[in-house]
């Protein structure tokens, strides 16, 4: 009856009505996915963020490039190595994005990161250098040698461990990091 006094007819005024709900709710929908974005990012880099505020950093492979792992790495291919073929940068980047959504390497900005990413490759060079004996450039230049302990020449395996050996089995270090004791 109001809309026949302001001369619209009752058809033209339920158009606009309707309209103005659906105007109304397109609104709604876009202000609750703006603030459903604000509370949920998802990274571009192919992992959600679950809240941190450390979300969405530069992932490792944004600031550490192929061209520095070979600068650092330069000597793990050459014949003397025990590991020729095994290191490679690829590998790193694919076995750290699995790290990545955890925090290494993305946590507390580039610089951080970027810290983090050298320590580990400090320890990690360290651990499997060839050691002084074959390392023209210093030890250092030799990071990458090994990618299992050679010879290793004490038992890792006690009973007295909270965690003893399975019998029959050989414990020696793998990869890039090494054992010390069953307790690890």
């Amino acid at each position: 009856m109001a809309s026949a006094m302001s001369g619209q007819s009752p058809a033209s005024a339920a158009a606009l009505a309707a309209a103005a709900v659906l105007v109304l709710t397109v609104a709604l929908i876009l202000a609750g996915g703006v603030e459903a974005k604000s509370k949920q990012k998802t990274c571009d880099k192919g992992w959600e963020c679950k809240g941190s505020i450390y979300c969405c950093n530069e992932t490792i492979s944004d600031f550490f490039q192929v061209y520095q792992f070979e600068n650092l790495f330069s000597k793990r291919n050459s014949p003397i190595a025990h590991a020729v073929g095994f290191w490679d940068y690829h590998s790193f980047i694919v076995a750290s994005s699995e790290y990545q959504p955890l925090g290494f390497g993305t946590t507390g900005g580039k610089e951080m990161g970027m810290k983090e990413v050298a320590a580990f490759l400090g320890h990690v060079g360290s651990k499997t250098s060839c050691g002084y004996g074959v390392a023209t450039g210093g030890p250092l230049a030799w990071g990458l040698c090994y990618n299992h302990e050679m010879s290793p020449s004490q038992s890792y395996c006690s009973q007295d461990y909270l965690y003893p050996c399975t019998p029959g089995v050989d414990y020696f270090g793998r990869g890039a990091l090494p054992v010390y004791c069953g307790g690890k």
